[in-house]
């Protein structure tokens, strides 16, 4: 990527100095209306010979361009080498036969913070992709760009029984899932949304790793190595890795509870569209339309989760305690025939969500700010293509 740059630093000093040539060229066989005539000569022309003195500036260029590129070279290696600031592994204590903190560690670890949800096998021929039957984290999604997914680069989820993490301590486990580092010390992508743990009670943080020791063991490995772009890789190094936790005991409101919830639940990031280098954009906070393709065919684009009539403007806490109830059914979660509506909300999980909880979610959801944004929930051509191209459906 730095010879990149090199590269292309070369090849503007090169342009601009075959364009001056050709100016000088022309006036001097008296072309002036070849100038005149061509808006890209003649924006040069007043560049090159108004804007500025281009004899002077033609020798100061190449020396300003390899001083842009050299700082552009060590602020890249001290992102790439001295950031992020490795916290040390906390020294905590959990004791793993709490009934209350395993139970308390299933529910948020199947139903609120739904690790196994990203960390399983998932059938996705089947309605919001259930996971697979008695897999149950050893290994989840593959997500990559080369599918349609908008994600920087390619991603393994890997298995999170005891055959994977059966050597990790509890402080490393506790690391990893509040500032995304790991055992060995390396930095994590932000898909595992450790910034979004790092808000959580440290009690529920120990609950996770209490519970997810009890799972079945799996001896599966990702089926291969996780790969970032280059431009995403140093920003994810540039997010402070300092937990932030958000204690139970201060939860005070059902706003706060709930604003807790879809926090540990990581909403956004399905919910929130997304500006450059994949970062929440919080003017249009959990407003939806991001697209996702389908393997059964299609895409689907997550929903308006604002108080806006084309959101949950006209929902009552009662409809929406029962969207979740309904998936209970035993026909909701149904076989999907090819190209029709599937979803990756996973209903299959979240449907077991309490009612306290469902309803402290919508009173929050309905306490932000509302953002207009219509969602088209399924449909057989790609959207952002056809946005993209300037065509009309």
């Amino acid at each position: 990527m730095y010879i990149l740059l090199i590269i292309i630093g070369i090849i503007i000093v090169a342009a601009f100095i075959t364009i001056d040539n050709d100016l000088r060229l022309l006036k001097q066989k008296q072309f002036h209306s070849a100038i005149e005539h061509s808006r890209f000569m003649r924006l040069m022309d007043i560049i090159f010979n108004r804007f500025f003195e281009w004899r002077v500036w033609k020798k100061l260029l190449p020396a300003l361009i390899l001083v842009v590129i050299l700082l552009t070279g060590v602020i890249c290696f001290y992102i790439r080498y001295a950031l992020p600031k490795i916290p040390p592994v906390p020294d905590i204590v959990i004791d793993h036969h709490d009934s209350a903190l395993l139970k308390r560690g299933e529910y948020l670890t199947e139903h609120v913070a739904i690790c196994v949800d990203c960390h399983s096998p998932r059938n996705v021929n089947y309605f919001s992709w259930p996971i697979v039957s008695g897999q149950k984290g050893a290994g989840g999604p593959f997500l990559s760009q080369k599918l349609g997914f908008s994600f920087p680069g390619e991603s393994f989820t890997p298995n999170i029984t005891p055959a994977s993490l059966g050597n990790w301590s509890d402080g490393e486990l506790y690391r990893l899932l509040t500032t995304g580092i790991d055992k060995d010390g390396k930095t994590i992508n932000h898909v595992m949304p450790f910034q979004n743990f790092s808000k959580a009670d440290p009690g529920d943080i120990k609950a996770i790793i209490a519970y997810i020791r009890t799972l079945p063991t799996f001896a599966n490995k990702p089926a291969g190595i996780t790969q970032i772009n280059f431009f995403h890789s140093l920003y994810n190094r540039t997010i402070p890795r300092i937990a932030k936790p958000v204690y139970l005991k201060d939860l005070k409101t059902a706003v706060d509870s709930g604003r807790y919830l879809v926090t540990i639940a990581s909403c956004n990031d399905c919910h929130t569209p997304k500006k450059w280098l994949e970062i929440n954009d919080t003017t249009r906070m959990l407003s939806g339309g991001i697209e996702y393709p389908l393997p059964t065919g299609g895409f689907v684009h997550s929903a308006n989760l604002t108080p806006d009539e084309s959101g949950l403007g006209s929902w009552t806490a009662g409809t929406f305690v029962n969207k979740f109830r309904s998936y209970g059914d035993s026909g909701a979660i149904y076989k999907v025939e090819p190209n029709s509506l599937n979803s990756l909300m996973p209903w299959s999980t979240y449907r077991y969500m309490t009612d306290k909880d469902l309803q402290a979610i919508y009173t929050y959801l309905k306490s932000i700010k509302p953002v207009y944004n219509p969602v088209v929930k399924f449909t057989r051509q790609s959207l952002k293509k056809i946005k993209n191209s300037g065509s009309n459906e």
